[in-house]
């Protein structure tokens, strides 16, 4: 029996990938580089330390990961600091239904605490979790299941009573590493592969809680 969700928040909870990778090719055309969307939708799930990583070392630039962090992540709160992002669909009504039947839940994502905060707390969401955890607060990032390890320690839940909702490979992968049930979320705009996932599911309705 499910006593507790642990939801990963971008591409599960705010549909806000598009923007990101929309605003990556931006950042990356200033710095002469032209790509595509399809060259580096990859790095959706990961956190900022291994894009700026993984971009560098795939198109060469004269820049560390924590110049690239630094300077991508002003870029994109700069461009984006009116944008709305928008819920999946159905997300508000599965979390009021979790709520309803007194499940705990809580988010555990890759990106940072301001980010997170400042997106729930305008959609009226943040009452509902019980906690948020960053990708900030952790040495290691997905697939590494170290932060939802975290998540089920905090929420007091035996692994067997929880379940992660992801999208990405790379969740998945840490939320199958942490021995917990995963359910990969496929109502997103970039679908990623996740055969490792215990459901794949494209609706919330398709969730009996």
């Amino acid at each position: 029996m499910i006593k507790g969700i642990i939801f990963d928040f971008d591409g599960v909870i705010v549909d806000s990938e598009p923007l990101y990778i929309e605003t990556l090719l931006e950042y990356l055309a200033g710095l002469g580089v032209k790509t595509s969307e399809e060259k580096i939708s990859y790095v959706i799930g990961q956190n900022l330390n291994d894009i700026g990583s993984d971009i560098i070392s795939q198109f060469g630039l004269n820049m560390t990961a924590e110049e690239f962090v630094n300077d991508s992540r002003t870029y994109y709160f700069q461009r984006n600091k009116n944008a709305d992002y928008p819920l999946l669909p159905g997300v508000k009504e599965f979390i009021e239904r979790c709520y309803q039947k007194k499940l705990a839940i809580c988010v555990a994502s890759s990106s940072g605490y301001e980010y997170l905060h400042k997106i729930l707390e305008s959609k009226k969401l943040l009452p509902y979790f019980r906690f948020v955890l960053s990708g900030e607060d952790f040495v290691h990032s997905k697939p590494d299941p170290e932060i939802y390890n975290k998540a089920a320690e905090l929420l007091g839940i035996e692994k067997e009573g929880l379940m992660i909702i992801e999208d990405s490979l790379h969740g998945v992968m840490a939320g199958k590493a942490s021995g917990i049930f995963t359910v990969a979320y496929k109502g997103a705009k970039f679908r990623q592969d996740t055969p490792m996932a215990d459901l794949e599911i494209c609706d919330f309705k398709e969730l009996n809680i």
